[in-house]
């Protein structure tokens, strides 16, 4: 019993050894293939700066006043009519 509680462990250990190589060639190897070296600019996709339209400041305050109104709510005297 005790060689078999000492075999499953190790077995694990030994499978999960196994699973993490994944096929590539060794670092320290001096004749491994290497992949090519890509140039990649760090400004790639870059958009400069632009600066927002102005909009008159009466008009952005009517506009978060309207969102910002709560929903009416139902009077508890008269019942909700259902259409």
């Amino acid at each position: 019993m005790r060689t078999i509680l000492g075999a499953v462990p190790a077995l694990l250990f030994a499978g999960m050894a196994v699973a993490q190589s994944d096929g590539r060639s060794d670092p320290r190897d001096a004749k491994a293939k290497a992949p090519p070296v890509e140039f990649r600019s760090a400004f790639e996709g870059y958009r400069p700066y632009a600066e927002p339209e102005l909009r008159d400041w009466r008009k952005s305050n009517a506009d978060v006043e309207a969102a910002a109104k709560p929903a009416p709510k139902p009077q508890p005297d008269k019942p909700e009519s259902s259409k």
